[in-house]
């Protein structure tokens, strides 16, 4: 059964809820996070002033479906009434036959065809009577859709007008309980993916227990013989032999709990400097509105870097031709988003480290591809443009503690033959429409040189 837009809600008994106080005032909390969210993707309420003898709304009339709502905002001016022929006629009609519209006539001198039907006419010879019947033109959604766009035509003489009407079943709202306690352990999650390297992943755990020990951890793993990992708080997945980096990720982000995940590389280490809750305050910034925050790394050596190696992407310039198809290539001018304003040292980047704190929802939306298995890094970076608002601070650093054995390496590079590295770049080429893009990694592509 679906409620109209008038009614109020209500459980029949035996009724489950409302939660405590203090959970309802926290859910209402997130829930006004969440609506923020889902208000940046609303349909605008757009009023088109009488340019011509017709004042209207163009936009922002929201349904839900085979429901009712008034087409407000629709004035005709008296302009529209010539002396030499009083009778003024307008038709309303649905293009996409999504829906009916409807109006209630009263005692007013104008007549109408069509009534409660995709097209309806009325004819008035008074300004007025059709003013006031028109504040109570009314459209009904006639088919199920939980997404659709009907186009409401209003014509009268050689006068054409547009208005949009969204058919939209109400989205249903998705919080993460963070708990009364304030731990951090409760919204965030740390993941990784590891292959051949436990001396590498056990660090890392061990590191994660000692400077957030109630922190969970998850672990996806396709080493050919699994080993046991050491310390607390541990999943570990154990995939199939050389399932991959990209499969190993969607599995680790599915499986996260909390609002938020720190994505880190098996072979990095906390240290003091991983204040993981510098990321969740730049996250949970109303203003600011970031979905991912990258932080920076330090080396063996103590030298830190806003990268891991020099051939890192920072920013993607990208380019759509007339035809949809696109071309994407390395920007290598500082810093051209410029930083973010409420954080100073923090700077807009589209592609970052593996070491980074995001909103668990807003990266399942963009999810890995799994076609990448051995290497995998920025086509996710490239996935997530224009959905994902990502940016780099220098307040957070973790350690790069690299180690690389000769199992590792043997099915990290050279396991990796031309004609495979040509299909995925094919693969790159098809699935995100482009003609070319310049190539970032010269081992992966196998001879090809970058451009």
């Amino acid at each position: 059964m679906l409620l109209t837009q008038n009614e109020e809600c209500s459980c029949p008994k035996p009724v489950i809820g409302p939660l405590e106080l203090d959970k309802r005032l926290q859910q209402r909390k997130e829930f006004i996070e969440w609506k923020r969210q889902e208000d940046k993707t609303a349909e605008p309420v757009t009023r088109c002033e009488a340019m011509s003898p017709i004042e209207y709304i163009g936009s922002g009339i929201t349904v839900e479906p085979l429901s009712s709502v008034r087409l407000v905002g629709i004035k005709v001016h008296p302009t529209a009434f010539r002396k030499d022929n009083p009778e003024f006629k307008i038709s309303f009609m649905s293009r996409r036959s999504l829906g009916y519209i409807y109006v209630e006539t009263g005692k007013y001198a104008l007549h109408i065809t069509g009534n409660n039907t995709r097209q309806i006419t009325i004819t008035a010879d008074d300004v007025d009577d059709l003013n006031t019947v028109l504040k109570h033109l009314v459209y009904t959604s006639v088919e199920y859709h939980i997404r659709q766009r009907d186009v409401i035509d209003i014509m009268s003489g050689d006068l054409h007008i547009s208005i949009n009407v969204l058919t939209q079943r109400l989205r249903m709202p998705k919080l993460y309980d963070p708990r009364l306690d304030g731990d951090i352990s409760n919204k965030v999650t740390v993941v990784s993916k590891t292959f051949e390297r436990y001396d590498c992943i056990n660090k890392l755990i061990l590191s994660v227990n000692k400077y957030y020990p109630n922190m969970s951890i998850l672990v996806a793993d396709d080493s050919r013989v699994k080993q046991q990992l050491n310390g607390t708080n541990v999943k570990h997945f154990h995939m199939p032999f050389l399932e991959g980096l990209g499969a190993g990720k969607n599995l680790l982000v599915s499986q996260v709990r909390t609002k938020y995940f720190l994505w880190t590389d098996d072979d990095f280490v906390f240290i003091n400097e991983t204040i993981l809750e510098r990321f969740v305050e730049k996250l949970e910034s109303p203003t600011a509105e970031l979905d991912l925050v990258a932080g920076y790394v330090m080396d063996n050596r103590g030298m830190v870097s806003d990268t891991i190696d020099n051939d890192i992407w920072k920013w993607v310039s990208y380019r759509r031709e007339e035809d949809g198809s696109g071309c994407i290539r390395r920007t290598d001018s500082p810093f051209p988003y410029g930083n973010v304003k409420e954080f100073k040292n923090c700077n807009y980047k589209d592609v970052t480290p593996d070491f980074f704190l995001a909103k668990t929802e807003a990266v399942r939306k963009v999810g890995f591809d799994p076609e990448f298995e051995r290497i995998s890094h920025r086509e996710f970076f490239i996935d997530g443009i224009g959905y994902l608002k990502i940016a780099q601070c220098d307040d957070v650093v973790i350690l790069h503690d690299r180690e690389r054995n000769k199992v590792y390496n043997k099915y990290r590079h050279s396991n990796f033959p031309e004609p495979v590295a040509i299909e995925h770049s094919n693969h790159v080429l098809f699935k995100n429409n482009l003609q070319c893009y310049q190539s970032w990694n010269q081992f992966y592509f196998g001879k090809q040189k970058r451009s």
